[in-house]
Parts: C-alpha cells; sequence; structure tokens
C-alpha cells in the first residue's frame, strides 16, 4: 500500500519515526512536512526526507485558519496518489483523504485541542487507553468498531527505542544541570493573557546550571546577563535531554511526559486551565508536578528524586500499538 504520512509538528518526528521503520519494510511511504520550530531540522538530523510544505503562522487565530485552508490546498494539489494516510492530531490528512475518498488512520491524545476534521472525516482511530471517547462517539457518529485503544502514551512508542547517546554529556559546557523550556505563548490553546514565568525561574534557579531551550529567537534575551545559561545552537535530541538532565521544567507538556517517563523529577508550569488527561494521570501518579509557583517548583526541586524509568513497559505498548496499526491496513487490503 501507498501511506501518506504527514509531520504537522515537532513532536510528531519522535512519535512517527519507530512507525515508519516499521512500515516502510512492507509498504510505500509517502512522507510530507510543515516548517515549524525543530521539526524540518529534526528530520534531517534523521536523514529523513520529506515534501515540506507550509510553515508556522503564529499566534493569530485568524492567520493560523488562512495558513491551515492555504497548505490543505497546496497539499492537495501536490501530494502523489496514495491508498490511506496516518498522522497525530488528524485534521489535515483526513480533510484530505476524505475530499480524495481515501481511508484516513488518525492518532490523538489530545482530548481538548480543535480536532473537528480529523473526528469528521477519520475512518480509523487510534486512541491511548484512558483516552475518553464517548463523546467522540455520540458527537460525530464515529462507530466503537472505528476505535482502536493500546494500553499506554503517545511518549512510549518511542522511549520503547531509546537508547542514551554516551557523548551526549560532551555537547554541553557542564554535567549536572536543570532543563527549562518556555511556555508556547504563541500557540492558539494557550490563554491570550499568559505570560512567561521563564524570568523568575532563573533568577530563582541562578544556583544551577541550567540548559535552556527557547521555542523562539525572541526568548533567548531572557537568558541575557546570566552565565550559568547555556543555549545550545542546534536543536538536542530531546529524550537525551531529559536522560541526563537533573530536572525537567517545561511550560508545554511533551517534556514533561518524556522526563517523567525516563524516571526524572518533572515540573510542568503549562498556563492553562484545562489539562490533557494524559497530565492529569501523571500528576494523580506523583510522576508530574504542575505549578506554575516558582517557590513551589524550586522547593519540588530540591527534594525530588529520580525514579525507575518506564522503558520496558514503553516496549510493550509500542508492540501493542504497531499491532493495532497492521490490522487496520490488513483490513484495507482485503
Amino acid at each position: 500500500m501507498k501511506i501518506w504520512i504527514d509531520f504537522d509538528n515537532t513532536p510528531h518526528v519522535n512519535v512517527l519515526l519507530p512507525i515508519i521503520k516499521r512500515l516502510e519494510k512492507d509498504h510505500e511511504l509517502i512522507l510530507t512536512s510543515r516548517d515549524v520550530f525543530e521539526t524540518v531540522p529534526m528530520l534531517k538530523h534523521y536523514g529523513i526526507e520529506t515534501m515540506v510544505i507550509g510553515t508556522h503562522k503564529g499566534k493569530n487565530r485568524i492567520k493560523k485558519v488562512i495558513g491551515l485552508v492555504s497548505r490543505i490546498i497546496t497539499l492537495l494539489i501536490k501530494v502523489p496518489k496514495f491508498d490511506i494516510s496516518f498522522s497525530l492530531g488528524g485534521n489535515t490528512t483526513a480533510t484530505i483523504s476524505k475530499l480524495r475518498r481515501k481511508p484516513a488512520i488518525v492518532f490523538s491524545d489530545n482530548d481538548i485541542s480543535f480536532k473537528v476534521p480529523a473526528y469528521k472525516f477519520g475512518t480509523d482511530f487510534i486512541f491511548p487507553s484512558y483516552f475518553d471517547s464517548s463523546k467522540l462517539e455520540e458527537k460525530y457518529r464515529i462507530k466503537t468498531s472505528q476505535i482502536n485503544k493500546f494500553d499506554g502514551f503517545k511518549e512510549d512508542i518511542y522511549i520503547a527505542d531509546y537508547v542514551p547517546d554516551p557523548n551526549f554529556l560532551d555537547i554541553l559546557p557542564f554535567k549536572d544541570f536543570i532543563t527549562i523550556r518556555p511556555e508556547n505563548l504563541k500557540a492558539s490553546y494557550v490563554p491570550l493573557d499568559s505570560e512567561t514565568i521563564v524570568i523568575d525561574l532563573f533568577e530563582k534557579f541562578k544556583g544551577y546550571n541550567i540548559l535552556f531551550l527557547p521555542r523562539y529567537p525572541e526568548e533567548k534575551s531572557y537568558a541575557d546577563g546570566y552565565d550559568n545559561i547555556f543555549i545550545p545552537e542546534k536543536p538536542l535530541n530531546g529524550l537525551d535531554v531529559c536522560n541526563y538532565t537533573d530536572a525537567m521544567l517545561t511550560g508545554a507538556g511533551t517534556f514533561a511526559r518524556e522526563a517523567a517517563l525516563l524516571g526524572k523529577p518533572s515540573v510542568s508550569f503549562f498556563p492553562g486551565k484545562v489539562f490533557l488527561t494524559v497530565d492529569k494521570i501523571m500528576q494523580d501518579k506523583g510522576w508530574e508536578f504542575k505549578s506554575r509557583d516558582v517557590e513551589e517548583i524550586y522547593d519540588y526541586v530540591q527534594n525530588a528524586s529520580e525514579k525507575s524509568n518506564q522503558v520496558d513497559r514503553s516496549k510493550i505498548a509500542q508492540e501493542e500499538l504497531m499491532n493495532i496499526m497492521y490490522k487496520i491496513l490488513d483490513n484495507y487490503e482485503k
């Protein structure tokens, strides 16, 4: 089969890579990507060639909609013929698949963001077991037979294959450090009046070595005047960052979950009031700490200790997901 896979955002790279490695043994893959954050540099780092279509349109929602429509039109014209599509989120791939009268597999662990096109036009869905799909069945008339669930987290899919780089620390100016990643204040799911607490964190943790991973070039100025903060020139392997850091402090979810599954003290200072179910579960388990209070975050990091990682469980989850993928594909090949 010809399978179209789209990399729409940076976290998609890690998730889709192990799936691609398995699928390319048995199927022809068509790969596209969007030039947003570190998506394209990461793909090049892994030797993955894609057709790059579309860019990030900032926080303005009108521009975002225009960008989405423009990208859909361009993909509709440029993507070669395919038999089935697959992506995280699925808004774009499901829409184009519907227009081309092709099936679309949609993978998601995000139960709060905009997914109307994905749910209306997708034909097969893969969710983690904790994902509450009952509302989708009612609202979008998705049949139970279209929904597939695996026992794990999205991050399990690639953590299962993770092998630490023994030379990773050689690219840093220190061996012991904490990592800070800002909130994505330009994202549509972040309240418009949100402000960063990164500058306050820098001041509170000035006694620590800090690996700072800004999202946007203008955020580099947050570190001005601090000699304990290092900003890498190129994107780093996120799992290596999580594996070697003493604590992960991030304004979003992916890094927090990755660090938590690797047994590291993990803090999310996400500015929104509504959390993904996956983050709520990790917080309930004590794997992830949520706060935007700088003093609380400092106290947590001071007293937190490492836990055992979840790699063995991740391997089981990855295999379960791949079995689901092949089952879906087999149904369409018959």
